[in-house]
């Protein structure tokens, strides 16, 4: 009789092999943010077998999540998004090492933040600043990693792109990265990988004041849809199961 372990990979050890789920059980990824695009990411990566997980967001479930968040439930509301994935993967995948971490990274200081020795590495940052200091950090280190520019707004999946972010065309967010890495010295001899959205986001929107306990003034803040975020993350999610296989 196949044990737990043997049932939940089954179906996907028909498409890795043997030799690869092992890989994905030894492997190690990191992604930064939960929110539509970071959870439904690492939600993917518990399916596929990724053995161990860190996942940094300080940010609790609100109920303003539950359109978009693949572990958006009613509840996990008020609850740290790190620790509602731990929980989940405990469903899903419970010989996952799932290791949540109810953590603000931000600005010039992210690079203290990177945890050492793992296989890869995914940036679903919201903020432009913490995002660029990331990108930035595991690009001069020449670390495994991808990037998601902007999904909010958006309502077609289908014309989402992986590639260079030195490319990624017709994304403001994408755009405003750009600038802020070659203010800091980096030019397209540093690889970074992006999902980026080439369909112009809806012009609507409103202001949010920054989050208690969070400095800032108040933003500009885009509604989202679940297709476009969601698909951004299985896309990343992807694009690290085939770097770790080796098959990109």
């Amino acid at each position: 009789m196949e044990s737990a372990a043997e049932t939940f990979s089954s179906r996907t050890a028909l498409v890795f092999g043997e030799a690869g789920m092992d890989a994905l059980a030894r492997a190690r990824v990191c992604v930064f943010g939960l929110g539509g695009v970071g959870a439904a990411c690492a939600v993917d990566l518990l399916r596929v077998g990724v053995g161990a997980l860190i996942a940094f967001d300080f940010d609790e479930v609100g109920e303003s999540n539950l359109n978009r968040l693949a572990f958006g439930y009613r509840r996990f509301i008020g609850v740290p998004k790190a620790l509602a994935l731990a929980e989940i993967a405990r469903e899903i995948n419970p010989a996952a090492q799932v290791d949540g971490r109810a953590l603000l990274v931000s600005g010039a200081e992210v690079a203290a933040s990177i945890p050492a020795d793992c296989d890869f590495y995914i940036d679903c940052i919201d903020s432009l600043n913490s995002k660029a200091n990331l990108i930035a950090a595991l690009a001069r280190a020449g670390q495994p990693f991808a990037s998601s520019m902007g999904t909010g707004g958006r309502l077609d999946p289908s014309r989402l792109r992986m590639g260079s972010i030195w490319e990624a065309a017709g994304c403001p967010l994408a755009s405003s990265v750009r600038q802020r890495l070659r203010r800091f010295g980096l030019d397209t001899s540093y690889a970074v990988t992006c999902a980026w959205s080439d369909e112009p986001p809806a012009a609507l929107g409103d202001y949010a004041p920054p989050k208690a306990g969070i400095p800032g003034r108040p933003r500009r803040r885009q509604g989202s849809a679940p297709f476009v975020p969601q698909a951004a993350g299985h896309l990343l999610a992807s694009w690290a199961t085939r770097s770790i296989l080796g098959l990109i």
